[in-house]
């Protein structure tokens, strides 16, 4: 998938993040978007405050494993990036995002099967996906 497909991703994943937390938003979600504007390292220690801040609500955990898996991915360490994915469909299960994004990274990482599997189940959740 190319950066802009991810960054589009992202930003769908920022808007949904919004709409949820709009209320108490912590400072971290300046940095935890998931888009190239920001420093990947940033990003990810960003995400990580939040995933262990035990303050978030369940989805907005979803959404910065998320970004984080995204960030992770830029840097090209795959396998972090599919354990975030996993962690973010585990708390988000119909996230088509998450699903084909780990597909792609599955198969960067050798797992032709696995990845082809989580792709066609991101076309399944969501037709238009990746298009």
């Amino acid at each position: 998938m190319s950066a802009l497909v991810r960054g589009i991703g992202g930003a769908v994943a920022l808007a949904a993040m919004m709409v949820s937390a709009v209320a108490q938003l912590s400072p971290h979600w300046q940095a935890c978007t998931g888009n190239p504007g920001i420093d990947w390292d940033q990003q990810i220690k960003s995400c990580t405050a939040l995933i262990q801040s035990g303050t978030e609500l369940k989805e907005n955990v979803a959404i910065a494993y998320y970004n984080r898996a995204l960030a992770y991915e830029n840097k090209d360490d795959y396998a972090r990036a599919v354990a975030d994915y996993d962690e973010a469909l585990r708390l988000n299960p119909n996230d088509a995002d998450a699903l084909l994004y780990r597909g792609i990274d599955k198969q960067r990482l050798g797992d032709k099967a696995g990845g082809e599997a989580d792709v066609a189940a991101a076309k399944r959740m969501n037709p238009n996906i990746g298009k």
